[in-house]
């Protein structure tokens, strides 16, 4: 029963870990416990990482606790006298071994959550102008630490940065081109204005790549997570956004993309002017008011009507969510004020709700108002928020 032992306290040492409750000797355990093989490692990693956590809820949802249980005791049964004392052992550790992670994955210990916890004691901090820079020399700068400073490229391009705002000076055209890149964490967005005079805002767990000048040809940059642009018109230079192995391309308009890579798809919302979309042979034209999705692994773009500015109002510091699942609005808030999220029941997640509150208000705003629809309730401990029926 070693071996039974040992998964059951593996399972309650993740839990815990969780909200950091762990003794410097139950870490060192964990650590052996995930060194020791690479599917322990694997599976830890898809627990705990915040940018797995869809793969995670996936992986809790598809166990039944029911049937695990059921499987126990259908297995202590005396049914058949030749079934091997270690086999039997086994199969009842890792039944053991599931209900435990569900019980840490869904409820994070009930030792550790206060039920019916007062949400205005939590302090959830909103999250903040800040982003990292990095130059064309693979230099590194925390942009939140480098306000009303001026950055001087290899090109001798002036990037001039204040106020959560980075901005290039427009230069001479070369032929080698420089390149940077901005990356915002999560419980972050900062501003942008490139060369060219197109303005970018990016979300929280957004970055993007881009020329320090752009060539003659065309403005091309790269992007993955949530971006807004407001591009500069220039009819003799088309404006590319590169987002895996989409191309959307531009003369002068506004779009948002929300490209994150744990959704396995890419949204494009058209506020003003127009948009050609492109993947491998498929192409489309979007209209203002139109959204044009596309997943991963699909070919074709799915266009849908929509309110585009109300998409976008997350650069205008507001949260706007419409007929939204619990699911989407917990993804937002989890990147926005950098916390994590399990749901004590996978039904609650598709529960839809319309809400619109300021990015920079307290957390428990958006929360009191979900939870006086009667519909969910919300246990917190430190960072970590259980959503409840």
């Amino acid at each position: 029963m070693e071996k039974l032992h040992t998964e059951y306290k593996i399972a309650q040492l993740i839990s815990r870990e969780l909200i950091d409750d762990l003794t410097p000797e139950e870490i060192q355990v964990l650590e052996n416990w995930k060194n020791s093989s690479a599917d322990n490692q694997e599976l830890y990693e898809i627990i705990k990482a915040g940018e797995k956590r869809k793969q995670r809820d996936a992986f809790v949802e598809s166990l039944n606790k029911k049937a695990a249980w059921d499987k126990v005791y259908q297995e202590i049964q005396p049914k058949k006298k030749t079934i091997r004392l270690k086999e039997w052992s086994l199969r009842i550790a890792a039944v053991l071994f599931i209900g435990v992670l569900l019980g840490g994955l869904y409820h994070i210990s009930t030792k550790d959550l206060e039920m019916g916890q007062d949400l205005a004691e939590i302090q959830i901090e909103p999250g903040s102008s800040k982003a990292v820079l990095k130059l064309h020399n693979g230099k590194t700068l925390q942009l939140e630490n480098e306000e009303n400073d001026s950055i001087l490229e290899k090109d001798g391009t002036l990037i001039s940065n204040s106020k959560g705002k980075l901005a290039y000076a427009s230069g001479k055209e070369s032929e080698k081109v420089l390149y940077n890149q901005v990356k915002v964490p999560v419980g972050g967005e900062y501003q942008l204005t490139l060369a060219d005079g197109t303005k970018v805002w990016l979300n929280s767990d957004s970055e993007i790549k881009y020329p320090v000048q752009f060539n003659k040809d065309k403005r091309k940059v790269w992007i993955a997570g949530e971006v807004y642009f407001d591009v500069a018109h220039n009819k003799e230079k088309p404006f590319v956004v590169d987002v895996r192995d989409v191309e959307i391309e531009v003369l002068g308009t506004e779009f948002n993309v929300e490209a994150y890579s744990d959704q396995k798809f890419i949204s494009t919302s058209l506020v003003e002017g127009s948009v050609k979309l492109r993947k491998n042979a498929e192409s489309v034209i979007i209209k203002p008011d139109q959204k044009a999705v596309i997943g991963d692994d699909e070919r074709q773009f799915a266009i849908q009507n929509v309110d585009a500015k109300s998409i976008a109002l997350w650069k205008d510091g507001i949260f706007y969510f419409k007929e939204a699942s619990l699911g989407t609005i917990m993804e937002k808030l989890e990147r926005w004020y950098d916390i994590k999220v399990f749901f004590s029941n996978q039904s609650v997640i598709n529960k839809r709700f319309s809400v619109e509150v300021k990015r920079y208000e307290d957390i428990n705003k958006i929360l009191d108002i979900l939870s006086k629809t009667k519909k969910v309730n919300f246990e917190i401990k430190s960072n970590i928020i259980t959503v409840t029926n």
